[in-house]
């Protein structure tokens, strides 16, 4: 959204206009503030005719070319504003502006070029051209990323950088966001991180912790993603942000088999039903991606507000599910949806798969006048021209195969077109394509024995039998396959070549050792949908009597389903192999059984399976402390204390000693049993002295006495965390807890004590100067103040209590200098007092009129500071010092509107002025509402409203 800075903004608090003037100003300031902006440009261009010698025009006109921009109508801004650089006697920051504007106008226009030399225009000797000059290069950098043209972008906004004016921020923001849309996700990271220190999040916090959980995912730094993008979920806002990022986080759960967490989410998002929706979609595309079909199927099925992508998911899982019939309805439904081209080949592709290959060839029109992708035309072709081959149509299978070869020359499209024509016997051409596929891919293997049959067969077709032969031999120098041996032999026979078929007839047949390796070996690839087919074969072979090779096959195929995360699978083979009589790896099932269990949220059967795994000696440890683990993970956290104790004080494994101590600890933590966590914390420290789980504890323990109000016991802890800690941010964290905390115990001494332990002097002067402050020691936090003036974190601090300093003692000069000074900064907490102090000084020294504004700015900028209901007030009273009765009035009937408080005060006021102006009927107004909110001070006005004197 565009924003306009309003030339003629506080203008009627000045005088010497005409009523008539005076009102159409007014009446056009409201029509730029209301933002009706078509009427705004037709009431000054009446404006400019009406009073063509106003010294409001040139305000006026610039601020015309303003709005036209806004509007979106570039053209009419450039023209308008040029004008106003040739007709207008303008001072420097006025021609800056023009410019400025001229630079957004000609970006509108796509017009970089023109923009850059408009930027070049602007005189950056000013602070204020200075920023003029970052604001454009700004704006052009901005423009740039619309038009996606990043590099273009980071430059301007590097340049941009190196101006260091009051948009500094918003330069280091979008050139993280050119940057995440370049890929350059370090380098989003590294803005970010400036971002983040400038302190100007605010608003953009969804944005950048967006931006931030998506760079670090994209490099793969999940933990940190996750930190980040529920920041962004947690927020109350309803951001397109959250939604990305609530989605994200459920991706990167369920990428990690953390099906747990991610449902947590899920459940999180009940009450927003569109959001809930979306993130169930999210859950059914991820496992549609992965082949979990079933799964996609059935969050699909749970959204309540079905799209069409929605039931494209549904129609994809029904297909891989083979539910053919439910699948072909769905896409048949999607034929006029966007999903056209899916619709066509999926019902292609189940009529195909239902071996209905009449109704393919039948309906092979329904690709005509498609407009179709590279990769959706070269599957429909593949399906048309195997639906032909299965129907023995070879021609109109050649057809189709020979138009994805022309598409895309690939080994496939190549070895379906000799298939083709070997059932064409159209020698010629296969001939040529044979002696195409050796050239183009002589060291292939996908296709080389079918490819060998061909040939063979081709040459024996023309009577070549002797080449047929010397083809086979040559495949099994490399490749000792028995189909292979099996034609070579037919051959042979056929040649007479009885000497060399001996030979061949001797070679060893595969035999399941060879396909428990290729299980093995498939496994440790990754491909376990190859390694269970192997492993299959192997506890499925009737004829198989070796027992050893039989365990190995039903082990390995176990550990195959739990790194396929097919825990299901992996529990059912786990069961049938514990309650045999097999004996290898028996604890290693056992265990993965019982993780299985956990995976799949069933933290009991898991304790169920631990509990045997305790009975083997060496996995004894490891089990008790899963159990433990289980508990824990459920927040049951009084059982978890049970099972950890029992590691704690039985196994023989030191890290399980440690480890089940130490959860105990943060158990009792969590309960807030504050007696057993001392002394298991105690117990801790004695025995485990030089344990890195030690400052944790010791964490927790001040935290746990802190949020139970016990100083004391807190402040010891976090001095011992001080005092033994090596990790330096734990050591800076206990230290403000130290200070913190003896504030708030007034324990004086203390305070100082830590606070001179602040290695950063200014850290430590601004903790001096605060307790000099509490402890009202005016001349001793002076100069403290003074030192803090001096440095860049804490000059808004030491500029505001020497304000307040000089103010008390009645030293106005002095204090509104160092107010000034806060107003000068980029940034500060403390813009609004410095403002109202501002204010205040000015109305104790007569200035009036300068007060009134500032007030005025005061409660328009910060309206929701502790000041600014004051200062509406002060405003009021300002305008009746100024004699400017009906801007009091006005200011005192918003006051009544819009404040609960102080209702009777904002009456009298209202009474008496309208009194004061001879408006008597508008008085007796606020009479009667004064009579009904408090009867006994209204009588003091009685005798005005009955034939009494006006004030």
């Amino acid at each position: 959204m565009r924003k306009l800075k309003l030339f003629i903004a506080g203008i009627l608090i000045c005088s010497g206009l005409l009523a008539s003037e005076k009102e159409d100003i007014k009446f056009l300031d409201e029509l730029f503030i209301q933002k009706k902006y078509s009427m705004a440009l037709q009431e000054s261009n009446n404006f400019l005719k009406k009073y063509p010698r106003s010294k409001y025009i040139k305000n006026i006109r610039i601020r015309m070319g303003q709005v036209y921009y806004v509007e979106g109508k570039y053209q009419e801004a450039i023209n308008t504003l040029n004008n106003c650089l040739k007709d207008l006697k303008l001072n420097q920051n006025e021609s800056n502006n023009i410019y400025l504007y001229l630079v957004k106008s000609y970006i509108g226009l796509k017009d970089f070029d023109t923009a850059i030399r408009g930027a070049n225009l602007i005189v950056k000797t000013t602070p204020e051209g200075k920023n003029d000059y970052e604001e454009a290069l700004l704006a052009i950098g901005k423009g740039y990323m619309d038009n996606k043209d990043y590099i273009r972008a980071q430059k301007e906004l590097t340049n941009a950088l190196t101006v260091q004016g009051k948009n500094y921020e918003d330069v280091v923001l979008n050139l993280a966001l050119s940057a995440y849309n370049n890929s350059q996700y370090i380098k989003t990271i590294v803005y970010l991180d400036e971002y983040y220190r400038g302190g100007k999040v605010g608003g953009n916090k969804d944005l950048v912790n967006y931006l931030y959980g998506s760079s670090y995912y994209k490099t793969n730094e999940t933990s940190k993603a996750l930190e980040y993008f529920k920041k962004v979920k947690d927020n109350n806002s309803n951001s397109e942000y959250k939604t990305i990022s609530v989605l994200t986080m459920i991706e990167i759960y369920l990428k990690q088999g953390n099906a747990r967490e991610a449902e947590n989410i899920l459940s999180s998002l009940s009450s927003d039903p569109k959001l809930y929706n979306t993130a169930l979609k999210s859950f059914g595309d991820f496992y549609l991606v992965r082949g979990s079909n079933e799964a996609a199927l059935g969050y699909y099925n749970k959204i309540s507000n079905k799209d069409i992508d929605v039931w494209y998911g549904i129609a994809l899982s029904q297909y891989r599910l083979k539910d053919y019939k439910n699948s072909l309805d769905n896409f048949r439904k999607l034929y006029p949806t966007k999903y056209k081209n899916e619709s066509i080949y999926y019902q292609l592709s189940i009529e195909y798969l239902n071996k209905n290959y009449k109704w393919v060839l039948n309906n092979k029109n329904l690709v005509t006048g498609l407009n179709l992708k590279r990769d959706e035309e070269i599957a429909i072709n593949n399906l048309i021209g195997t639906s032909a081959f299965q129907e023995g149509d070879f021609k109109t299978a050649e057809e189709y195969y020979q138009k994805n070869y022309n598409i895309s020359q690939t080994k496939e499209s190549l070895y379906k077109l000799i298939v083709t024509l070997s059932k064409l016997k159209d020698k010629t051409k296969l001939d040529n394509l044979l002696k195409e596929y050796n050239l183009k891919y002589p060291t292939d293997q996908e296709y080389k024995k079918n490819i060998t049959i061909i040939t063979s067969d081709n040459l024996l077709g023309n009577g070549q039998g002797d080449k047929a032969i010397e083809i086979y031999k040559e495949y099994l120098t490399t490749n000792r396959d028995p189909e292979i041996v099996s034609r070579l032999i037919e051959v042979m026979i056929a040649q007479k070549k009885y000497g060399d078929v001996m030979q061949y007839l001797n070679i060893q047949e595969a035999s399941l050792d060879n396909t428990y390796q290729k299980g093995i070996a498939t496994m440790g690839m990754g491909k376990y949908d190859e390694a269970e087919m192997y492993f299959n074969q192997i506890i499925n072979d009737s004829e198989n009597q070796d027992k050893s090779l039989l365990e190995k096959a039903k082990y390995n195929l176990i550990k195959n389903y739990f790194l396929w995360e097919r825990y299901q699978d992996a529990i059912n083979s786990g069961e049938t192999y514990i309650s045999g009589d097999n004996l290898l790896g028996l604890e290693d099932v056992v265990d993965k059984v019982a993780i299985s269990y956990f995976r799949l949220d069933n933290p009991e059967k898991a304790r169920e399976y631990f509990e045997k795994l305790k009975l083997v000696s060496n996995m004894g440890d490891y089990a008790q402390f899963q159990i433990g683990e289980t508990y824990y993970s459920e927040k049951k956290y009084k059982e978890a204390i049970d099972a950890y104790k029992v590691s704690a004080e039985t196994s023989r494994n030191p890290e399980y000693k440690e480890k089940g101590l130490y959860w105990q600890i943060s158990s009792l933590y969590l309960l807030k049993n504050t007696d057993e966590f001392t002394k298991k914390s105690k117990e801790f420290f004695t025995t485990y002295p030089n344990s890195r789980l030690k400052d944790n504890i010791l964490l927790m323990e001040g935290e746990l006495y802190g949020t139970q109000g016990n100083t004391d016991n807190s402040l010891k802890t976090y001095e011992k965390l001080y005092g033994e800690t090596k990790d330096e941010t734990l050591k800076e964290k206990s230290l403000m807890k130290i200070i913190e905390l003896s504030q708030n115990a007034k324990d004086i001494k203390k305070e100082i004590e830590w606070i001179n332990k602040i290695t950063n002097d200014n850290k430590k002067s601004y903790y001096m100067a605060k307790h000099f402050q509490r402890e009202k020691q005016a001349e001793e936090a002076k100069v403290e103040f003074e030192k803090l003036i001096l440095t860049e974190d804490y000059k808004d601090f030491g500029s505001l209590g020497l304000g307040d300093y000089y103010y008390s003692k009645k030293d106005y000069p002095k204090a509104k200098g160092y107010y000034e000074n806060i107003l000068s900064l980029d940034n500060s907490a403390y813009k609004d007092r410095a403002l109202y102090q501002v204010a205040n000084i000015e109305k104790e020294t007569g200035l009036t009129k300068e007060a009134v504004r500032n007030y005025t700015k005061l409660y328009v900028l910060y309206p929701t500071s502790e000041y600014a209901l004051e200062s509406k007030i002060r405003s009021a009273e300002g305008y009746e010092t100024l004699n400017s009765f009906n801007d009091a009035i006005a200011q005192y009937d918003e006051l009544l509107k819009t404040e609960s408080k102080n209702k009777d005060y904002f009456l009298e006021k209202l009474i008496f002025l309208n009194l004061k102006i001879e408006k008597k009927d508008l008085a007796k107004v606020y009479y009667e509402e004064l009579k009904r909110e408090n009867l006994k001070l209204s009588e003091k006005y009685k005798d005005f409203f009955n034939g009494g004197e006006n004030i």
